[in-house]
C-alpha cells in the first residue's frame, strides 16, 4: 500500500484548495469546493490532478440518507448510502464499471474502499485537519479509485457534521 495525505484547513473557502501529498509531501492533487446543478449546495467538490477532473457530491432531493454524483471524464455514475448501516456508522455503495463498490467505516473509524470485495484504499481521518490515505499501489494509478478515495473523505466530513447536529437535536428532545 502506498501513502498519501490529504492537508485540510479548518474552513474551506471556494478560493482556497486542499492538497493531496505523497510520501514524499509533493502535491499530487487538489481538492477545492464547486456547484453542480443538481447538486445540494455545500457538498460538492471537485479533484484535479494531471488532467484529471473528477468531481462528487449529494444529489438534491434527499430526506434522510444521500445518493451521490461522481463524475469523472464525461461519465457520471450514482452511488448511495446504505440505508441498514448508515443510520449507525458511513456507508456508501454502488456499481462502478459492473464492479461493486463498498465505502465503508469501520470500528477504528477509518473508512475502507472495498472493489467486488477487495479492499483497495483506506482513509484514516485525523480530528479535523486532514487524513492519511493508504491506497493499493496498482490501484493508486487508477485516476478513478484514487479521485473517488480523495473525494469521500469530504462526504465522510459532511455525514459526520450532519449526525452529530441530528444527536444533539435528539439531546434536547430527550
Amino acid at each position: 500500500m502506498l501513502s498519501f495525505k490529504i492537508k485540510d484547513v479548518l474552513i474551506l473557502h471556494d478560493k482556497k484548495s486542499v492538497t493531496v501529498l505523497d510520501e514524499q509531501d509533493r502535491i499530487v492533487g487538489e481538492t477545492k469546493k464547486t456547484t453542480v446543478p443538481g447538486n445540494e449546495k455545500g457538498t460538492t467538490f471537485v479533484f484535479e490532478q494531471e488532467g484529471v477532473r473528477a468531481t462528487l457530491g449529494i444529489k438534491k432531493g434527499r430526506l434522510l440518507f444521500a445518493a451521490y454524483r461522481f463524475q469523472l471524464n464525461g461519465e457520471e455514475f450514482q452511488l448511495k448510502d446504505n440505508k441498514l448501516n448508515s443510520v449507525l456508522y458511513f456507508c456508501v455503495s454502488g456499481t462502478i464499471h459492473g464492479k461493486i463498490w463498498h465505502i465503508e467505516e469501520n470500528w477504528d473509524q477509518e473508512i475502507e474502499v472495498s472493489v467486488d470485495g477487495k479492499k483497495v484504499a483506506l482513509i484514516k481521518p485525523k480530528s479535523f485537519l486532514g487524513a492519511d490515505l493508504l491506497i493499493d499501489a496498482e490501484a493508486s494509478r487508477h485516476p478513478l479509485l484514487f479521485s473517488l478515495t480523495c473525494l469521500m473523505y469530504f462526504m465522510l466530513k459532511i455525514y459526520r457534521e450532519e449526525t452529530e447536529f441530528i444527536e444533539d437535536v435528539m439531546e434536547e428532545f430527550l
